[in-house]
């Protein structure tokens, strides 16, 4: 009994993670008044920093998935209403984290997980008179700049409350002196999970971070990441480079298919030209955000499309192309789709790769594309590249699930 009491005792004094949960699906945008459609600006500018939030990645807006998605922020919001911020006005937006997440899985962008490090922040700021620590409650305009750049990223601060503990346990110096060992002393009070100490001098920033828990700062020889930055944006400059580190640790692309994706089936592709310009045509709709050819069957085509909104909205779309018609999917339809041939081996590339190098041969011999059948160039089969998406539709035969829509090509 004593020796497990000891042992509860041990177990105790270890450091504790402090991993910090974040808010990521949440914000406020200031709504411009004076701006046409400033309502559906601000809901765009919400969307992006959730975002960019969730995936660690600060350049999502130069994705094209989520470019199509963000001209329908409306349908990824779960809550919305109006606050003040500053004396101004603003949308505060909650938005649904299933939907969000599925678009980064449809992007093809990173996950970041809501539990992140927690970081102490030490601010030394040098007035030209005198060099003094910003607590929690200091009136600090960088410390302000800081707090609101970490909170569009989701990176947790923590900044000292400035107590009599405090206060007598650190001094100015020592932080801008960089004596470790007293940085960790003083920060072992404190649950996080590392250190930074930003020396700010006017717009000029210096900083260290310490990815390390203050209980071994100064009794391991792990090197402080370093940083400097001056100007307007030296805030937002120093922490997109700590969420960055921070992101590329913690963040991994989440595959498998999402929650919406539908199967579709194309019928009387009867030449190549066909089957080009639909692919092209699907991938341009506002509707979907990836197009994957699953199985080709002789002049029958089978898809898996990603899609950004619901199915009958993807529906219309197709419709309003003009290169289609709807069939009803009945049984019949449904087993002469997926019976129409026996599927054929391709080669280690893509259906659509490995149409274009077919194609090729007859148009060096000057034979017309169009002339093509469908199936002479892009040889029936499940593609490596949509393989793995398409297991999870495969039935016990080993044949494509039945598709949920059916089109009929026009000419």
């Amino acid at each position: 009994m004593r020796y497990f009491a000891w042992l509860l005792v041990g177990l105790c004094s270890l450091p504790a993670y402090a991993l910090t949960k974040v808010d990521i699906y949440s914000t406020q945008i200031a709504v411009n008044t004076e701006e046409p459609n400033a309502d559906e600006i601000a809901r765009q500018q919400g969307m992006l920093e959730v975002l960019v939030r969730a995936s660690g990645d600060a350049s999502v807006a130069s994705n094209s998935v989520v470019k199509k998605a963000l001209g329908q922020s409306s349908r990824y919001i779960s809550q919305l209403g109006y606050t003040q911020v500053d004396g101004q006005q603003a949308l505060n937006m909650k938005f649904n984290s299933n939907q969000i997440d599925v678009l980064l899985q449809q992007a093809e962008l990173t996950s970041w997980p809501a539990e992140r490090s927690n970081i102490m922040v030490w601010l030394v700021e040098d007035n030209g008179y005198d060099r003094t620590i910003t607590w929690e409650h200091s009136n600090s305009a960088m410390a302000t700049q800081l707090r609101a750049e970490a909170k569009k990223r989701g990176l947790p601060l923590t900044f000292p409350v400035g107590d009599f503990d405090d206060m007598t346990g650190i001094q100015s110096t020592d932080l801008w002196g960089g004596f470790v060992s007293s940085i960790g002393q003083a920060t072992m009070r404190y649950p996080v999970d590392a250190v930074m100490v930003i020396k700010a001098d006017g717009r000029q920033l210096r900083w260290s971070l310490y990815d390390q828990s203050p209980a071994s700062m100064g009794k391991t020889q792990i090197a402080p990441i370093t940083g400097g930055t001056s100007g307007e944006q030296a805030a937002q400059s120093v922490i997109a480079q700590v969420s960055d580190y921070y992101a590329s640790k913690n963040t991994s692309v989440v595959s498998g298919d999402s929650a919406g994706t539908v199967t579709v089936a194309f019928n009387g592709l009867a030449n190549a030209d066909a089957f080009f310009t639909l692919e092209r045509a699907l991938g341009r709709l506002a509707s979907t955000a990836r197009v994957d050819v699953a199985e080709i069957r002789g002049n029958n085509v089978i898809v898996r499309v990603a899609l950004l909104g619901s199915i009958d909205s993807f529906e219309q779309e197709v419709l309003k192309l003009g290169l289609v018609k709807k069939v009803e999917v009945v049984e019949e339809v449904a087993e002469e789709v997926l019976e129409a041939a026996e599927p054929k081996q391709l080669p280690e590339t893509s259906a659509l790769v490995s149409a274009e190098e077919t194609l090729q041969t007859p148009n060096e011999a000057g034979a017309n594309v169009s002339d093509v059948n469908v199936s002479d160039g892009l040889e029936s089969s499940t593609t490596d590249s949509s393989a793995e998406t398409a297991s999870d539709d495969k039935t016990a035969s080993g044949l494509i699930s039945k598709p949920k829509l059916v089109f009929e090509w026009l000419y």
